[in-house]
């Protein structure tokens, strides 16, 4: 099978004019990319977190990253773009809040009760039930997984991207998009049998 590579997209502040200016050293209006860049970000830990309901989740660790953004501008040095600088930011808070999830789930395990499966509306459509079971399986992904394949296929990253918002050789991008894409493969599998 043929490997298509998806479309690279400009963001917003990887063309902005300021970009540029912060690579030359001079000032820029940093709080205005952080604001246009925030909604993009969202979606990302949205969908990191495998789309989780839990939005104060999302939006503690956009917060986070923004504000981690804003007392470290002076370090930005201009050698990638904003826009990659800022998910970079991103994926580190969320990987530390996924972290720090874990740890509380495993020590008050004792208070959870599994919950059960919300039943499947009548009337459904097989469209939906797919793209629920896509979701289903994702979040059940560890987060690692869940990184590569977010920031590559809904992303729209680049492999090297990818690698340097990760910092790690495009080799190992190239084998962690290949043990998800096994995982998630095997999950959906798991998904569609009655």
């Amino acid at each position: 099978m043929r490997h298509v590579q998806p479309p690279t997209f400009v963001f917003a502040a990887e063309r902005a004019p300021a970009a540029a200016a912060a690579a030359r050293g001079e000032a820029f209006p940093f709080a205005e990319i952080l604001c246009a860049e925030a909604p993009r970000l969202r979606r990302l830990v949205h969908r990191l977190f495998g789309w989780s309901p839990r939005t104060a989740d999302v939006d503690d660790v956009v917060q986070e990253a923004l504000l981690a953004a804003w007392r470290h501008r002076a370090t930005f040095r201009g050698e990638a773009g904003v826009a990659t600088w800022l998910v970079q930011i991103v994926v580190r808070k969320a990987r530390s809040h996924a972290r720090a999830a874990n740890l509380r789930r495993r020590v008050f395990r004792w208070w959870r009760h599994n919950a059960s499966e919300p039943a499947v509306q009548d009337g459904e459509s097989p469209l939906q039930e797919r793209l629920d079971a896509t979701h289903a399986a994702m979040a059940a992904l560890r987060h690692a997984d869940r990184e590569v394949l977010v920031l590559r296929y809904l992303e729209q990253r680049g492999v090297d991207q990818i690698a340097q918002v990760l910092e790690c050789s495009r080799a190992a991008v190239d084998a962690r998009l290949s043990r998800a894409r096994k995982r998630l493969r095997a999950k959906l599998r798991l998904e569609v049998r009655p």
